[in-house]
């Protein structure tokens, strides 16, 4: 009995002499870090990091990590969605998307973003939805007239495409797309100046 008395406080001894306080900031630290790593600003910043160095699976899943932490849905849906679009991983971004806009349905631009993503897949259909619901909340968006254009040109719509393609050139003029929605209309300047109201 007194021999085991001995014995434990040898091993109590032992273990303090060899490190139970190198194992206790090894806990501290593991806690530390525990803790920056539950905040969703550090994780966010870590996913951009990832970003920046072209590894999106990575931040991508540091991104999703700082939602679930807490992190503002709006800025962090937005960089998935970039991530996932830069990895050419289209229905992953979408299906971040659309979960988001079933909270947020009066994000047009992330509304926007889903529907040319919807129409690259070549779900047509899709994005005209997506695009329709865009511009009854922001009537004015010449890209989203754009995309409508050339949507209903690859279906064989030549008069839906014409009337989108007005849209656009009445709101932007001199846009990115103006000259080429100038040519798809051919020639007729008198109609690429009118636009039905």
């Amino acid at each position: 009995m007194r021999g085991r008395y001995w014995a434990v406080v040898a091993a109590v001894s032992l273990v303090s002499m060899t490190g139970c306080a190198p194992a206790e900031s090894k806990l501290d630290r593991g806690i530390e870090t525990m803790r920056r790593e539950s905040n969703p600003t550090e994780l966010s910043s870590r996913g951009e990091a990832f970003a920046a160095l072209g590894d999106m699976t990575r931040a991508e899943q540091y991104f999703v990590a700082a939602l679930k932490a807490g992190g503002e849905p709006g800025a962090l849906v937005r960089r998935l969605v970039a991530v996932c679009v830069a990895d050419g991983r289209y229905p992953v971004a979408i299906e971040y998307a659309e979960d988001y806009l079933r909270n947020h349905p009066r994000d047009v631009d992330v509304r926007y973003v889903m529907a040319t993503m919807r129409a690259a897949l070549g779900d047509a259909s899709g994005a005209k939805d997506e695009l329709r619901m865009v511009l009854a909340a922001k009537p004015n968006l010449a890209d989203a007239h754009y995309a409508l254009a050339q949507i209903a040109r690859t279906e064989g719509d030549v008069m839906g495409a014409d009337a989108e393609l007005r849209h656009y050139l009445r709101l932007e003029p001199t846009g990115r797309h103006a000259e080429v929605a100038r040519a798809s209309l051919g020639p007729h300047p008198t109609l690429m100046q009118t636009v039905p109201e």
